[in-house]
């Protein structure tokens, strides 16, 4: 090999590494164009202190507030809520303690399908008698 020869190999590969390089850091620089899809499920939530339907109500509007969760159902005559959320963004646990700030107390909570059947509240007459309807948050006093 001459001396040419071995130069012009030299160059080309400072030029192929420098060029390697530029690439990997352009590459590292760059967001990615990986999206996540949702894992939607849903959970059927026993939930004591709902009375009527601005209780419903509330509840639903404050899916809107938490982040993960696409809705919440509630049924202020059997006691409990379908919610639906991701569970890429969120957790059960965590949508349970964002119910309690609404002033509701939410019980326990179970797997959820379209044949679940809905059990009735276990909450006491008392409880649904003697406080403000949702702890004063749909803002209707029974």
């Amino acid at each position: 090999m001459n001396k040419k020869m071995a130069i012009t190999l030299a160059i080309l590969t400072v030029i192929t590494l420098i060029f390697g390089a530029y690439v990997v850091n352009l590459a590292s620089k760059r967001e990615s164009n990986t999206t996540t899809l949702p894992i939607m499920t849903s959970k059927l939530v026993k939930i004591d202190g709902m009375t009527c339907e601005s209780c419903e109500q509330a509840l639903g509007k404050a899916a809107k507030k938490i982040k993960g969760v696409e809705s919440i159902t509630a049924s202020a005559k059997d006691g409990n809520a379908v919610v639906k959320y991701d569970l890429v963004k969120t957790d059960i646990d965590t949508v349970m303690k964002e119910i309690r700030k609404t002033g509701y107390r939410p019980i326990s909570y179970e797997e959820y399908n379209e044949k679940a059947v809905k059990k009735e509240s276990k909450s006491t007459k008392e409880s649904n008698t003697t406080m403000k309807c949702g702890a004063g948050k749909c803002g209707t006093t029974h």
